[in-house]
């Protein structure tokens, strides 16, 4: 699972982080225009992850929602049904009938700083990935791409770069790791609601 793979990735990078530099935006607001920002997205994800030492492709499909304030599930279901719970307080994995694993914020502070970038990846609140990463980005038409790549060396030796692309909406996110895997992930059939529906919050109580 993508979401998971990014998670762990940051972790073990920020183990090694003190400090974030600011960084002002500048082509990222023309992109954030477009952007359909609500207080409640959901859809489905095709992931392809190449790994650098296997030849064929792993690929799984599911379904995430990004509830403002609440959190993200990332629900993947083919082939191997998971789910990951990612909140400011904790991140719960399980697998619909169990806890495969528990990470409470408390405990390991680090969680707050990774949701916020998984939170941007996802939600394209570009202001939680622009202190840890520099840009470069380019427009063609109602279709943008951003290339994130990290700031700090020591995040350098875990994450190549984060690819965002999309018009509307977030479409596309490619993960290159320094270790030479590629994530593709895709989106589709984006939903916006205007209020975080209630079978979504009782997800998160």
């Amino acid at each position: 699972m993508a979401i998971r793979v990014l998670f762990y990735m940051l972790c073990t990078a920020f183990c090694f982080l003190n400090t974030f530099p600011a960084f002002a935006a500048d082509v990222l607001n023309e992109i954030r225009t477009q952007l359909v920002i609500s207080p409640c997205t959901q859809g489905e994800f095709q992931q392809t992850r190449k790994l650098a030492q296997i030849k064929k492709p792993l690929i799984s499909t599911g379904r995430f929602f990004v509830a403002q304030g609440l959190g993200v599930i990332w629900e993947n279901i083919a082939p191997i049904p998971q789910t990951m719970r990612l909140t400011k307080n904790e991140l719960l994995q399980t697998d619909g009938h169990e806890t495969l694993s528990r990470l409470d914020a408390s405990k390991e502070p680090v969680i707050g700083i990774i949701n916020s970038i998984l939170f941007g990846v996802l939600s394209g609140d570009f202001d939680a990935l622009t202190p840890r990463f520099a840009h470069d980005g380019k427009q063609e038409g109602s279709r943008w791409r951003l290339v994130f790549t990290p700031r700090d060396s020591n995040l350098a030796r875990v994450i190549q770069s984060l690819t965002l692309a999309g018009g509307r909406d977030i479409d596309e996110v490619d993960i290159q790791s320094a270790a030479g895997d590629v994530t593709h992930i895709q989106f589709k059939n984006l939903i916006h609601n205007k209020t975080v529906p209630d079978d979504v919050k009782k997800r998160f109580e």
